[in-house]
């Protein structure tokens, strides 16, 4: 008896909501259309702009590093900064305190910075922290972006490689990772033929996974 009245109950509830369905005004389609695009530009909003939900660094750390003396600079690099022309100079001091602000997890800031470096003097070096910074925050579209250009400038340094095969790991492109931590090799470093190691294990590729663990482990000898 109680199945019997809990099936009634069930289909009552069901009558009675799909009348209250056709009951429901039709929406107009011009608003149903607006409600979807503006639905698809918030979300696209969320990607193209990660870094519009970065909370604002702290002034005083901030303050402080903007603060850096020239003499600072100079105390902790090789380089000797008088051989450096003008333009040279102030690009490897901005370049020297964006690189700061992003060890930091300054985001938002460094980006800020390596785009004023990039105005006043392209080169791969800050397209490829710019692109590091952008990977950091989840910009991976504008991280792609910048580390291509970084790479284009040719004889590019291994660090730019193996960031970019970093981000096409995460974005899915095993091969594409591959490439680019082979491509950094003439760094050769144990790490790196573990990571192509586990690439090359998760495509199927049992002998050449084999392979780069054995020079990974010769390496770390």
């Amino acid at each position: 008896m109680k199945k019997i009245l809990f099936v009634l109950f069930c289909c009552t509830v069901f009558v009675i909501g799909c009348g209250k369905k056709q009951e429901e005004p039709v929406q107009d389609e011009d608003f149903a259309v607006a409600d979807t695009q503006q639905q698809e530009q918030e979300t696209e909003k969320e990607v193209i702009n990660p870094i519009d939900n970065i909370p604002p660094a702290d002034p005083v750390a901030l303050a402080k590093i903007d603060n850096i003396s020239e003499e600072t600079v100079q105390k902790d690099i090789d380089d000797d900064l008088n051989s450096f022309s003008a333009q040279e100079k102030e690009v490897f001091i901005m370049g020297y305190k964006a690189d700061k602000k992003a060890e930091q997890q300054m985001y938002k800031e460094a980006i800020d910075d390596y785009t004023k470096i990039l105005a006043i003097q392209e080169n791969p070096w800050t397209y490829g922290r710019r692109g590091t910074a952008k990977k950091a925050i989840g910009d991976f579209a504008g991280a792609m972006a910048d580390l291509d250009k970084a790479i284009s400038f040719g004889d590019t340094v291994s660090w730019i490689y193996t960031e970019r095969a970093d981000l096409k790991a995460r974005l899915g492109d095993k091969q594409g990772a591959i490439a680019d931590y082979e491509a950094s090799l003439k760094d050769k470093e144990a790490w790196k033929y573990e990571k192509i190691a586990e690439l090359k294990k998760e495509l199927g590729d049992t002998a050449g996974a084999e392979a780069a663990m054995k020079k990974a482990k010769e390496l770390g000898k």
